[in-house]
């Protein structure tokens, strides 16, 4: 016989956990079963990567930490941090206010400063080396099969950064993940996660995990400070019985009885479908 479970997990913030039941009754003997969803959870590098190089558009904020290379003057080298307030000191300058400007735009007011009464045509490089002022929350199924990734946890913005970068930073959805992803966008922006419970239906976006994937390019938002992203955990299926392939399978939004069997490579020669039998342990 068949039997087809489905197990909510705990998603974030969430309280509910049920179990499906599809038993298919066979006309004459029981198969033997086998594991559709591999157990192996061995360690594996993530295929996700990320080549962003330090944008010249990333708007610098209050505890970035900047790196201002002058060239052929050494001894004006060196790594800042903005204040609170904004500011940092520098040679011969003093006080720079940085805090709004983009990268590009403190580069041309530093060597505008500098020039003539102190370097003739200086040349002025500054690297974000370490960014503060805006981040954005990972929460869940994150790290990569096995997690050998970064997983959960805060990821800055540097520049425009979509939802696939910050992925690929979190070593990308585990062996585990959902096939969808909700993001929180606050209004009233904040330096913790947000929560789904807390949140209106308009800071709420849900993205489509697969499409992304596949290169879906409506999918693949760019994120914003204190974004939330959570990355739930899927839901599964077991199947066994007078099915082709019994087993383990990932439950799939809008799923049907059909389309599970289906997922299970159809039935086989012996199943009496018209027994088919649906168990929803809560």
């Amino acid at each position: 016989m068949l039997f087809l479970k489905k197990v909510h997990f705990v998603a974030p913030l969430a309280i509910a956990v049920h179990l499906l039941l599809i038993i298919i009754f066979q006309m004459t003997a029981f198969p033997t079963t086998g594991n559709a969803v591999s157990n192996d959870d061995s360690p594996k590098k993530s295929t996700f990567v990320t080549t962003r190089d330090n944008d010249k558009d990333y708007v610098i904020g209050p505890e970035d930490t900047l790196k201002i290379t002058v060239w052929d003057h050494d001894d004006l080298t060196r790594e800042v941090t903005v204040s609170r307030e904004g500011w940092f000191s520098f040679p011969f300058i003093g006080k720079i206010h940085a805090d709004g400007l983009s990268v590009g735009s403190l580069e041309k007011n530093l060597v505008d400063a500098l020039s003539g009464k102190y370097i003739i045509n200086p040349h002025v490089s500054v690297f974000v080396k370490e960014v503060k002022s805006k981040v954005v929350y990972v929460i869940g199924e994150v790290g990569g099969k096995g997690g050998a990734g970064k997983g959960p946890g805060t990821y800055p913005l540097t520049g425009k950064t979509s939802l696939l970068e910050v992925l690929s930073m979190a070593g990308g959805p585990s062996a585990d993940a959902a096939s969808e992803i909700t993001i929180v966008r606050p209004k009233d922006k904040q330096n913790i996660p947000s929560s789904i419970e807390d949140a209106r239906s308009d800071e709420i976006t849900n993205i489509n995990m697969k499409k992304l994937l596949e290169g879906d390019l409506s999918q693949n938002i760019l994120l914003e400070p204190y974004d939330t992203v959570y990355v739930p955990k899927a839901e599964f299926f077991f199947a066994s019985g007078e099915v082709k392939h019994p087993g383990k399978f990932v439950l799939e939004k809008g799923m049907t009885v059909l389309k599970a069997i289906a997922t299970a490579g159809g039935k086989t020669d012996k199943a009496a479908i018209n027994r088919t039998r649906i168990i929803r342990v809560k």
